[in-house]
C-alpha cells in the first residue's frame, strides 16, 4: 500500500511540473521580490574578477541561498563608454530582506568574498558606493 501511494504522490507531481508548471509557479512567485543591480568593475582587473566568480568557483553561493535569495545572476559588459560594468539580479524568497541581509553581511565568510570584490568595484555615480538598485518596471514568467 505505501508504494501505491508513493507511486500516486510521485505521478502527481510529475503531472504538476509538465502543462500546468506556469500557473503553478505564478502562484509560487507572487510575492517573490526581485532585485536588479549595477556597478562598475574597474577594468584592469576584470579577468581576475571573471575568475572569482567562475563556476567552478563556490565562493559564497550557498551563503545566498542560506538568506533566501534565488536566481543570482551576474552580467558583464563593456558599453560604448569605455567602462565595465555588472549588472546583477536575484530573487529573495524570504519574509525579511532586512534582517537576512544583516546576518548574511555577518558571515566571516561574505566579509571576506567582499573584502576582495568591493575594492575592483566602483559606483556608477560619484556620490555613491557600490552596487546601485536599479527600479524594476517589468516581469514575466
Amino acid at each position: 500500500m505505501r508504494i501505491i501511494n508513493l507511486l500516486l504522490i510521485l505521478s502527481l507531481f510529475v503531472m504538476s511540473c509538465n502543462k500546468d508548471k506556469n500557473v503553478i509557479n505564478k502562484e509560487w512567485h507572487k510575492d517573490v521580490k526581485r532585485v536588479g543591480m549595477v556597478v562598475k568593475v574597474k577594468p584592469e582587473v576584470i579577468d581576475e574578477y571573471k575568475k572569482l566568480h567562475a563556476d567552478g568557483n563556490a565562493g559564497v553561493r550557498d551563503l545566498l541561498e542560506k538568506y533566501n535569495m534565488r536566481n543570482f545572476s551576474i552580467y558583464l559588459v563593456q558599453l560604448a563608454d569605455s567602462n565595465w560594468y555588472e549588472f546583477a539580479y536575484y530573487e529573495y524568497w524570504g519574509d525579511n530582506l532586512e534582517e537576512n541581509m544583516k546576518k548574511l553581511a555577518e558571515e566571516p565568510r561574505n566579509i571576506e568574498w567582499l573584502s576582495k570584490c568591493d575594492p575592483m568595484q566602483e559606483g556608477i555615480f560619484e556620490e555613491q558606493e557600490g552596487w546601485y538598485h536599479m527600479d524594476k518596471i517589468y516581469f514575466n514568467y
